[in-house]
């Protein structure tokens, strides 16, 4: 039970975040909230691993590296996206990345249960359906963004996979490393495109919670897989458009159509079966 809270954890962290940034990133330079936020889940996973052991094997490191520049990668391509499309419509885009990390789990001997088993296409269709919106109702055109979002997954997957690979090792030193290889990364390219990162003191604390988040969730989720099953417990993380889907609700004021209320309910029972397992 305990890996199925911890990646739930991460799906509401994630969902937060992914709901908050493209958001933010619609007012105020993109380079901002990605250096901002990151910086900021950089500080918090080294409070986090403060007095741990950090050191890691060479593969261990190796796949924590990865991690963090995938994820660099996948947060970009995703809050890219939310500044011209509709995040109701982008979410399950990017998080059908969870075929990643299901795949690799599946190939390197995972075996879940038969309910869970069943579980994980459901929960899988759920957070499709439930993250869909009708272009009609949205008002805005169903290819916006789409791009960018189909990378955010692939880039999202990659970095599942290869941070369980990494936490496999230590969890302290997959948070830490994997989380310096994406600010690293981060700055990187923004230096490279020159992008603007300058914001007011009051957006610029604004920024930071994003990456608090993001940081939380993925400790969470590595905890998660170190204790679970990596097949099942990364798509219960996947969850995280539902949430983003409940935000835009409640504060964006956007309407679920019938669709979106039956992914819900088919994310849950799928959930229900994966914790039964």
């Amino acid at each position: 039970m305990l890996p199925i809270l911890l990646a739930l954890g991460t799906a509401v962290g994630y969902g937060v975040a992914n709901y908050l940034a493209p958001v933010l990133g619609r007012r105020m330079p993109l380079a901002a909230v990605l250096l901002g936020s990151q910086v900021a889940g950089l500080a918090v996973s080294f409070l986090l691993t403060l007095g741990a052991d950090l050191r890691m094997t060479g593969p261990g490191l190796a796949f924590a590296l990865a991690a963090g520049v995938s994820n660099a990668g996948a947060l970009a391509c995703f809050y890219r996206a939310g500044r011209t499309g509709n995040l109701s419509v982008l979410s399950p885009i990017a998080a059908s990345g969870a075929i990643v990390p299901v795949l690799v789990g599946l190939a390197a001997g995972d075996r879940p249960s038969p309910l869970q088993a069943a579980g994980i296409p459901l929960v899988m269709a759920g957070v499709v359906l439930a993250a869909r919106r009708p272009s009609a109702a949205s008002g805005v055109r169903r290819t916006d963004g789409v791009g960018w979002a189909l990378l955010a997954g692939a880039l999202f997957g990659t970095f599942l996979a290869t941070y369980a690979g990494a936490a496999a090792d230590t969890s302290a030193g997959a948070l830490l490393w994997s989380r310096v290889a994406l600010v690293v990364s981060t700055g990187l390219g923004i230096a490279l495109l020159r992008a603007p990162v300058r914001v007011t003191p009051r957006d610029g604390g604004l920024v930071l919670v994003p990456g608090l988040l993001l940081a939380l969730g993925t400790f969470a989720f590595g905890e998660a897989t170190r204790l679970g099953l990596l097949s099942v417990v990364s798509v219960i993380a996947t969850l995280n458009p539902v949430v983003t889907v409940v935000l835009a609700y409640l504060l964006l004021r956007e309407r679920p159509a019938r669709v979106q209320r039956a992914g819900a309910v088919l994310a849950l029972a799928g959930i229900a079966l994966l914790a039964a397992g």
